[in-house]
């Protein structure tokens, strides 16, 4: 039986960037994963999309994800600036990607379109538009080399009258849609993971895939977690398996459907859009992946016989925006929630202590771009204190390339 300081259950983003932040401060790590590769679930599914709070500004829950998403934007630019390929900078005025050809982050940014067409008597979509529009312009000139920005005056401070202009501007256009660039972009995910993997690998993390967790124990004070490869035990134990943590802590996970589709030729000059609606059932998107391939979806039902219904509508939208599209491949995502009350949606991370075991968490990210701050803020909850922000970092070589999976896109792009 091997023992460690830390096991970790999962291996997607949440079980990567705690592993990463574990082994970063010395403590000795086993990421344990069921599957033959990390990242392969959730996290090798979605969009890459990287949440600034552009989107947020619409979901009426008084500011709280907005809060969550700039905050942790705030722990990505102090806690991981020290690997070399993060390319996000802090200005002050707005975030700026240096375009490295092989950074974390692409400057692929996403437009929103607002309809207008046939809504125009429905003053709180109106209004909505305008308020969306006026945090999204304290967002892209927020000072973020002054200022923290989850703690959003400074994105809130000056809004009303922006809201009264753009309120005018929308009611006297005449276009079907009113269109936004924001700041959110995309990420490139696998550089990302890779170069985290590698770092933590090189820092005392072993991995162990093709290893399912079936029983967890406490002996004295540590735990031991029952494996179809054996035993492990340690001092502590944090399990990010999603849906599956509802048999390890009492509390009730929400499961969505996320309708996806991988598409080929697109436009060369297409650009990553969201068509947005006061009817949410008739949202769409697209982000771009390169000058040919794309991922198309829009929204997330908690109704999985809707799933068909919505692909029919979602690629038809598409196909009327560019009838050479092709499908290459249609699948749902799966997004695991913790169930609030009173709340439609949670985007927001849990990290909650396991009343069944002694020493052991579990864990949901929520969002990818989440995991930026779950990591120090589960790290801040465990030790009191914060983690090292400057540190001796990995770049990807190749050595460890295989242990992650390929994005959905990215496996089909190499088909193709």
């Amino acid at each position: 039986m091997k023992n460690f300081d830390w096991i970790i259950v999962g291996g997607g983003i949440a079980g990567i960037s705690l592993s990463e932040i574990l082994t970063r401060e010395g403590h000795s790590v086993a990421l344990i994963e069921k599957g033959n590769k990390l990242a392969a679930g959730t996290t090798r599914e979605f969009h890459e999309w990287v949440h600034t709070g552009s989107l947020y500004t619409l979901v009426k829950d008084e500011m709280k994800t907005l809060k969550y998403i700039l905050g942790s934007l705030d722990d990505l630019l102090e806690f991981y600036t020290s690997f070399s390929k993060m390319n996000l900078r802090a200005t002050e005025k707005g975030l700026n990607i240096s375009d490295e050809a092989k950074g974390w982050f692409s400057p692929n940014y996403i437009n929103f379109k607002y309809r207008l067409k046939n809504r125009k008597l429905i003053l709180p979509w109106l209004y909505s538009i305008a308020r969306s529009m006026a945090l999204i312009e304290g967002i892209r000139s927020h000072d973020w080399l002054r200022r923290r920005a989850g703690i959003l005056e400074s994105v809130t401070s000056k809004y009303y009258l922006p809201i009264a202009k753009n309120f005018f501007k929308i009611i006297f256009s005449n276009e079907r849609f009113y269109k936004v660039k924001t700041t959110d972009f995309t990420t490139n995910s696998r550089y990302l993971l890779r170069d985290m993997v590698t770092t933590s690998i090189k820092n005392g993390l072993e991995v162990f895939t093709n290893c399912e967790l079936l029983k967890i124990n406490n002996s004295k004070n540590n735990v031991i977690a029952e494996c179809s490869k054996g035993s492990f035990e340690a001092k502590n134990m944090a399990v990010c398996l999603g849906a599956d943590i509802e048999k390890f802590n009492d509390i009730k996970i929400k499961k969505t459907y996320a309708p996806i589709a991988v598409v080929k030729n697109i436009k060369s000059d297409l650009e990553s859009f969201v068509e947005l609606d006061y009817f949410r059932k008739r949202c769409i998107n697209i982000i771009t992946k390169d000058e040919t391939f794309g991922l198309i979806g829009g929204i997330s039902l908690g109704d999985k016989n809707d799933v068909e219904k919505y692909f029919d509508f979602m690629i038809s939208e598409h196909k009327k925006l560019n009838s050479e599209i092709q499908i290459l491949e249609k699948y749902v995502g799966i997004k695991n929630e913790i169930s609030t009350k009173n709340e439609n949606r949670n985007y927001l991370f849990h990290i909650n202590a396991a009343p069944k075991f002694k020493n052991v968490w579990t864990v949901i990210p929520g969002k990818f771009t989440l995991a930026f701050s779950l990591a120090p803020e589960f790290y801040r909850i465990i030790y009191k204190k914060n983690p090292k922000k400057f540190y001796k970092t990995y770049n990807d070589t190749g050595e460890f390339s295989d242990l992650i999976a390929e994005t959905v896109w990215g496996e089909l792009q190499k088909k193709v």
